[in-house]
C-alpha cells in the first residue's frame, strides 16, 4: 500500500536530496491562483521535493571560470529535464496506486495576473495580464504556486532575506519541484522558521543592491544578474561609454524599474542566451555563495 515513507525512499533513489509532505488545507487563505486545490479540488497533500545544485556550479562562476555551466545544469536541466522525468517516475507510481498526482515542475516565465515582479534567469517574464476566470467560482488561469510557501508548509525550508528557500544541509543552492495529489499520506510539521538570521552578507555582496530590509527588488536583481557590474569579466572599455549614468549603473547606485530595466536588456547581452531562453549569471549568485558560507561557519549546515 502506497505510504509517505514509499514515496521519500523512491524520490532519494530517483534523485531527490529532501523530500516532504504538506497538508493541503495549510493553503487556506492563499491567493485562489496560488491554491493547489484550485488545480485538485479533492487534493488531500502536497509532496515536495529538493534537487541538490553542486556547489561547484557556484564557485567557478564566483572565481570568473564559468557563467554557462550553472544557468544550463544547475537551473534549465533540472527544472525541465531531471524534474520533469523524475515528477513523471514518481506521479505514475501514485496513479499506479489509484490516486491523482498533479505534477508541478518550476515555470521560470510565467507570472499571475497582478504580479509584476521578474525571475532574472530567464530572458523574460510574461504576466498573464489578460487571463480571466472562465466562471465566477474558478480563478483566473493560469494557477501558478507559489514554490516557497509550499516548500515552507512541506517542512523543506523557508526563504530568508535574499528572497531564495534555504533548506538544511544544501543552504540555497537548490531546485524544487511539487505534486497535488489526493492521496491520503501521512504529512509532515510545517518548516518553524528560516535558517536566515538576517546577519546582512547577501545584501553586503550584491553588485545591484537589489537586496534591502524590504526585500528583493527582482528588477534591479534581474540587470546585475545579466552583468551591469564593473566586475564583468566580459565587459568591454567601451560599455555604455556615452551613457551619462554610466558610473552609477557600474557602482549599482542606479535603480531600475520595470520599464528601465527592460531597455537595458540589450546592452547587457553579454553570453548567448536566446537559444534557450536562460540568462547566464555574470554576479555569480554573490547572495547565495555568501549565505552558504556563513550557514557553514556557524555549523547551521
Amino acid at each position: 500500500m502506497l505510504n509517505a515513507q514509499i514515496i521519500k525512499e523512491k524520490a532519494r533513489e530517483l534523485g531527490a536530496v529532501a523530500t516532504g509532505i504538506g497538508d493541503v488545507e495549510l493553503f487556506k487563505g492563499v491567493d485562489p491562483r496560488r491554491d493547489p486545490k484550485m488545480i485538485l479540488p479533492n487534493a488531500k497533500c502536497v509532496i515536495g521535493f529538493l534537487f541538490r545544485v553542486p556547489r561547484a556550479l557556484y564557485r567557478t562562476m564566483e572565481e570568473g571560470k564559468q557563467f554557462m555551466q550553472y544557468t544550463q545544469l544547475g537551473v534549465k536541466y533540472i527544472d525541465e529535464d531531471l524534474a520533469e522525468i523524475f515528477l513523471f517516475k514518481i506521479g505514475s507510481m501514485i496513479e499506479n496506486a489509484g490516486y491523482d498526482a498533479c505534477l508541478q515542475r518550476n515555470i521560470s516565465n510565467l507570472r499571475i495576473k497582478g504580479d509584476h515582479s521578474t525571475n532574472p534567469e530567464v530572458v523574460d517574464t510574461y504576466e498573464l495580464a489578460h487571463a480571466e476566470a472562465v466562471s465566477p467560482n474558478k480563478p483566473a488561469p493560469e494557477i501558478i504556486m507559489d514554490f516557497n510557501f509550499a516548500a515552507k508548509v512541506c517542512g523543506l525550508g523557508a526563504v530568508g532575506d535574499s528572497g531564495h528557500l534555504i533548506a538544511p544541509g544544501v543552504g540555497p543552492f537548490l531546485r524544487m519541484a511539487f505534486i497535488v495529489t489526493d492521496a491520503p499520506l501521512e504529512c509532515d510539521a510545517p518548516f518553524p522558521e528560516s535558517l536566515c538570521d538576517h546577519c546582512g552578507k547577501c545584501k553586503e555582496v550584491c553588485p545591484g543592491k537589489a537586496i534591502d530590509d524590504d526585500g528583493v527588488d527582482s528588477w534591479q536583481c534581474a540587470v546585475y544578474y545579466r552583468g551591469a557590474h564593473g566586475t564583468n569579466p566580459f565587459m568591454e572599455k567601451d560599455f555604455l561609454m556615452d551613457d551619462p549614468e554610466k558610473e552609477a549603473i557600474l557602482s549599482g547606485n542606479k535603480r531600475f524599474d520595470r520599464q528601465s530595466a527592460r531597455e537595458i536588456y540589450k546592452k547587457i547581452n553579454f553570453l548567448p542566451s536566446k537559444t534557450t531562453g536562460y540568462i547566464p549569471c555574470i554576479c555569480g549568485k554573490a547572495c547565495d555563495m555568501a549565505c552558504y558560507r556563513h550557514l557553514k561557519e556557524k555549523g547551521v549546515l
